[in-house]
């Protein structure tokens, strides 16, 4: 397996793992230890990563877009998140490190659709649907509309975010080079 691919296939794993650990922490009524157990990835990638300020930058853009969208979701009555509030009305923690975790595939695991933003775009719009859709099954959010609505703005939302966060992602790609653990 050449460097490149083990590269991919980790920080794919890293991604899957700090995933469940936030969900499934908060589904069964342990938001504080998933989002401790899904920082461990984050902190993994960074530690990994040569160009770790440019991946913690990524990171925080990535952040900033996850308060403004989930907190419009809550706010719309779209979804409400189980435990961990620090503060009413705010996505929790754990829904937040989500966001760092996914800025953490974009250069590695998804570098495949850098530059490709209508791609990126449905891939949004559905896979980010399906993740969202996946945590409420799983128990850690509900759906405080219909599940067609609540699955249709979120699609939305994440239509409009990975390419944003591709664009982001992109240029300091350009800027840095080629990104490898190994």
């Amino acid at each position: 397996m050449s460097g490149l691919l083990r590269t991919r296939v980790l920080n794919f794993v890293l991604y899957q793992s700090g995933w469940l650990c936030c969900v499934l922490g908060a589904a069964n009524g342990r938001p504080w230890l998933g989002a401790g157990l899904g920082l461990v990835p984050v902190l993994a990638h960074l530690g990994l990563a040569r160009r770790r300020g440019e991946e913690a930058s990524l990171m925080l853009g990535a952040l900033a877009l996850g308060i403004v969208v989930d907190t419009l979701h809550m706010r719309m009555g779209t979804l409400s998140f189980q435990g961990g509030l620090l503060v009413s009305g705010f996505p929790p923690p754990w829904l937040l490190l989500l966001w760092l975790q996914f800025a953490s595939t974009l250069r590695y695991c998804l570098s495949w659709l850098l530059g490709r933003y209508v791609l990126g775009a449905v891939l949004g719009f559905v896979a980010g649907a399906v993740a969202y859709w996946a945590g409420v099954r799983l128990g850690a959010a509900t759906f405080g509309v219909d599940t067609a609505h609540g699955l249709l703005r979120i699609g939305l939302s994440w239509g409009i975010c990975l390419p944003l966060l591709l664009i982001i992602a992109q240029r300091a790609e350009e800027e840095g080079g080629t990104y490898r653990f190994f």
